[in-house]
């Protein structure tokens, strides 16, 4: 380690010779230090060269070498204490967003299922008001029957059961568009 006492001056005068042998002797063991505190490697250089920067832009200058390293140490023993709070605020943050957005979809999904269930209710609702031949066209065909199928369930043609289909549809279609404008969707 470079005696600190014979480079003060020149770091206090933003000597750029000196500022590397503090650098070179200094980097690596205060690295380990901020290591030690915040367990992270990457963000430990981080916060070693953002103090050093800080520092060269400062107008701070030290009377002793023991002061200057004071100084370094308790900023960054400061600095490391501030970027974990930072950090879990970050993760406190990110955990409410994740935690508002579940609750979103939830809600979403929810108001999607409740219309959902509500339109069929006023679907079977108005096939009930149906012409009785109308509303069992509606509810074979909903049940998964086919054209075919239902026309010779009831007895009928399959022209008629597409055309009662048909007029079924239009009417329910109209109706629901009515319950949409009264609940102004």
């Amino acid at each position: 380690m470079v005696n600190l006492e014979s480079i003060l001056s020149g770091i206090n005068a933003k000597n750029e010779r000196c500022w590397e042998q503090l650098y070179t002797s200094c980097y690596a063991a205060m690295c380990v230090y901020v290591e030690s505190i915040v367990k992270d490697m990457d963000c430990s250089k981080d916060i070693v060269q953002d103090l050093l920067v800080n520092l060269w832009h400062s107008d701070i200058r030290f009377a002793s070498g023991r002061e200057l390293m004071g100084y370094l140490y308790k900023s960054l023993y400061n600095n490391s204490l501030l970027y974990i709070r930072n950090k879990k605020k970050r993760a406190m943050i990110l955990d409410k967003i994740d935690q508002e957005k579940e609750n979103e979809d939830f809600s979403k999904d929810f108001m999607l299922d409740t219309v959902q269930e509500e339109i069929v209710r006023l679907l079977h609702l108005h096939i009930g008001h149906l012409p009785r031949v109308r509303r069992q066209i509606m509810k074979l065909s909903i049940s998964g029957f086919s054209g075919k199928e239902i026309a010779d369930k009831l007895g009928i043609s399959v022209n008629t059961v597409k055309v009662q289909k048909n007029k079924s549809i239009k009417y329910l279609r109209d109706r629901l568009i009515h319950c949409r404008r009264e609940l102004d969707l």
